[in-house]
């Protein structure tokens, strides 16, 4: 073989290869940053495939085993997944690559009236052609399904048995491939419009798979989206229930204290001078005094807006958090309780555990009021600066970048009420600024 046929060959096999890694880690994200394993694993390959053009197989199958068997091995090791859809890309990838292969063949040997015996052990024009064509139309293929949706996070994966049917007909299809190119090898003569329909087939067939798996993984999507949105209400709601039963406890204790102390501290009073008596005096006086600065009681007039904010300004204060309002509301407001309850408190959760990772300069800025036909919310808290944006959304790190928690929940809320949120990350700050048309009802 010439030198120009070998180099070619290697060129093409590259190629191949490159696609096919391009696909399968689109569709995983990656267990560490590290481009050294990938280019081990195409260099390999690369080299492994090549081997035919100097030392023959024999008819069998060893490539496709070793590139299914390769990429499965770097996905499981390097990528994240479940190891059934891991199988599954490898096989539709490997799938799609033997039929793109087959289906090139049996176009260029109808045309120009070869074999396919001919195109794939002779050096000719009709196999340059073959090869040409054939990597176009994988390379386009991959691109289009690599720029498809990444994998869906394992937390809402399919079941095996969606997975299990999908990867059926790929599998057949894999199997009958190389049933045929081994057949073809061993001068079996099959006739071109049967080679042609049944490339042909194999490829619609695996499109249909693909798309089927598509379908399917949407609809686990959305079902785990309502199924974690309904578990997230229910906590929600079970949560503002609680906060609510304990501000109602914590004032009615409050009174009772306040009662209970001056009862004593009159007793006390009223008792024989002593030093001793002085100085519990003045720790109960002490005692009350720390008691009703770290218990921020907020009267709005809204029964509802007391409960959360009250809760969360003394929260706030117990965490060294300077909290300022500005609270002018109407008795009551024509939104569902507990999206109210939801979104004030998911606003200020995130704002006092944002404010945690801070030394000093703790603060937090509310503000509520209604305006015209709007309800105006707004958080300006102190910030560290660093935030962790991925699409347009703030994640979480693992100690908590703390804005990522609920603001997908408050947006949803907000937006059921044709409401609008504005979120300003700033290096100093973070501002949520929320608009709500009052008088409509929700959405959802």
């Amino acid at each position: 073989m010439l030198l120009e046929w070998i180099l070619f060959q290697i060129f093409i096999n590259t190629v191949e290869i490159v696609a096919l890694f391009y696909l399968l880690c689109s569709k995983f994200t990656a267990k560490r940053k590290s481009f050294i394993p990938i280019l081990f694993f195409i260099a390999w390959l690369t080299i492994f495939i090549s081997l035919p053009i100097f030392i023959s197989f024999r008819g069998l199958p060893l490539t496709e085993v070793v590139t299914f068997l390769t990429c499965l091995t770097y996905l499981i090791l390097f990528r994240s997944g479940s190891i059934l859809k891991k199988i599954f890309w490898v096989t539709i990838a490997e799938v799609l690559i033997m039929a793109i292969a087959f289906f090139s063949i049996t176009i260029i040997a109808f045309i120009h009236g070869v074999g396919h015996i001919d195109i794939i052990t002779m050096t000719s024009t009709e196999r340059l052609l073959t090869m040409i064509i054939a990597k176009i139309l994988q390379i386009f293929t991959f691109y289009i399904l690599a720029k498809k949706k990444r994998e869906y996070k394992t937390g809402n994966s399919l079941s095996a048995i969606p997975i299990l049917i999908c990867l059926t007909i790929p599998l057949m299809s894999f199997v009958i491939t190389i049933f045929l190119y081994i057949s073809i090898l061993e001068g079996l003569d099959i006739r071109e419009n049967i080679t042609f329909l049944i490339s042909v087939g194999f490829l619609i067939i695996n499109i249909i798979v693909f798309v089927l798996y598509e379908f399917i993984n949407r609809e686990a999507e959305k079902n785990y989206i309502l199924i974690a949105k309904q578990k997230q209400y229910e906590l929600t709601e079970e949560h503002n229930c609680q906060i609510i039963e304990i501000y109602d406890k914590m004032r009615e204790w409050r009174h009772d204290y306040a009662n209970q102390m001056q009862l004593i501290v009159s007793m006390l009073e009223k008792a024989e001078p002593d030093a001793h008596i002085s100085e519990t005096i003045n720790y109960i006086r002490s005692l009350d005094d720390k008691i009703t600065s770290t218990s921020l009681d907020i009267v709005t007039g809204n029964y509802i807006v007391d409960a959360i904010i009250s809760a969360k300004a003394t929260l706030a204060s117990a965490h060294d958090v300077h909290f300022e309002y500005n609270i002018i509301l109407p008795n009551e407001i024509s939104i569902d309780d507990t999206d109210l309850c939801s979104v004030l408190s998911n606003l200020l959760d995130n704002a006092i555990e944002a404010c945690c990772k801070l030394d000093s300069g703790r603060y937090i800025i509310f503000e509520m009021i209604t305006f015209r036909t709007q309800l105006i919310i707004k958080v300006v808290n102190s910030s560290d600066g660093k935030y962790k944006v991925e699409n347009d959304k703030f994640k979480t790190t693992k100690r908590g970048d703390l804005h990522g928690i609920g603001i997908g929940h408050i947006k949803s809320i907000v937006e059921s009420h044709n409401g609008i949120i504005d979120i300003k990350p700033e290096a100093l700050c973070f501002t949520t600024h929320i608009s709500i048309p009052l008088g409509q009802k929700s959405a959802n």
